[in-house]
């Protein structure tokens, strides 16, 4: 895997870049800019090499092409504030396009050549850690037909999780909450071998229904409607985060969106940042849900990183690669 900043690149050239552009935005504004900054470096290195970066993302899970309401286009105010308007190019919605997620590899392929044609890019640039665990056009297709090469953020991201995987400081406490068992629970099991405790919070506990191992943590309470953990439960993870040397956080405890439930969610993010800050633990926290409840319930500097994934921050560390990053390391096209 090559990094960007080695990239020969030509003067006035375009680079394709496949960013993570899948923010919150409502009424038109962006209400997270935390995915949108961590992009900046390494647009602003194509910039600065003389080229212009093509910008190509997805936002959310259009219908179809007339979803206004989630075109890039209203991410253009932010990239010409922060990048220059007129230093690059923004591409609309890949998802627009069936092809973008089809299971047909020769549509995938089609659609990547498509891009291409469109972009009139010389290169290809992955900096969508996010999106790294879909074998969808933009990340597995693309890289075929182009000479390849990782972003800044991209590889940050795979140095920070597999130092957390080749060596991380004991004890390792997983937090891991949100919804949809059935997609998580195969990363439940994996920490469950490789982590010293396991807590689990949100609708995950309230569905498990095998075995508990001894270092998996269930809520013992909840609150109203089982929106939220309970007070016992939030003291007691927060007093085995306390011990932990490394922890690793992917999804809020509840439906911290509404105040009456955001109680046990605020509790593990304070508890978090305490092992930070006072006890100087490594601390990894994840996704675009754990993200939002960080910043409205706590301050994200208080955490040592902020992966911009949350699937693939966990599924990297289930597996310890992903089909974006090995499409990455496969033959280079010239």
């Amino acid at each position: 895997m090559q990094s960007v900043q080695n990239a020969d690149v030509e003067p006035k050239s375009k680079v394709l870049v496949r960013c993570d552009l899948d923010v919150p935005i409502n009424e038109g504004e962006i209400e997270d800019t935390y995915r949108l900054d961590c992009l900046l470096p390494t647009l602003k290195l194509i910039i600065e090499k003389g080229a212009t970066p093509v910008i190509v993302g997805h936002m959310g899970r259009p219908a179809d092409e007339n979803s206004s309401e989630l075109s890039t286009k209203q991410l253009l105010p932010y990239f010409n504030q922060n990048l220059g308007e007129g230093k690059f190019e923004l591409l609309e919605n890949l998802r627009f396009d069936s092809r973008e997620t089809s299971t047909d590899e020769n549509g995938r392929d089609g659609y990547a050549k498509g891009l291409i044609e469109k972009s009139g890019a010389k290169i290809y640039v992955n900096e969508s850690f996010a999106d790294c665990h879909r074998d969808h056009a933009s990340m597995t297709s693309l890289p075929k037909f182009l000479p390849t090469y990782a972003g800044l953020r991209l590889q940050k991201e795979i140095e920070t999780l597999s130092k957390i995987l080749q060596n991380p400081t004991q004890p390792l406490v997983a937090i891991l909450g949100g919804i949809k068992l059935e997609s998580k629970k195969p990363l439940i099991n994996k920490f469950v071998e490789i982590a010293d405790q396991v807590l689990v919070g949100g609708r995950l506990g309230i569905e498990w229904n095998e075995k508990v191992p001894p270092n998996l943590h269930l809520p013992g309470d909840y609150a109203q409607n089982q929106k939220d953990i309970g007070p016992a439960t939030a003291q007691d993870y927060a007093a085995i985060i306390t011990t932990a040397g490394t922890v690793v956080w992917a999804g809020p405890m509840g439906a911290f969106e509404q105040t009456e439930f955001s109680a046990g969610t605020k509790e593990i993010t304070q508890a978090v940042a305490n092992a930070t800050t006072q006890n100087q633990a490594f601390t990894l926290v994840g996704g675009g849900d754990t993200i939002s409840a960080i910043n409205q319930l706590g301050d994200i500097k208080d955490y040592s990183f902020v992966s911009t994934g949350g699937g693939a921050m966990l599924k990297f560390l289930a597996q310890g690669t992903l089909p974006g990053i090995e499409a990455l390391n496969g033959p280079n096209p010239h």
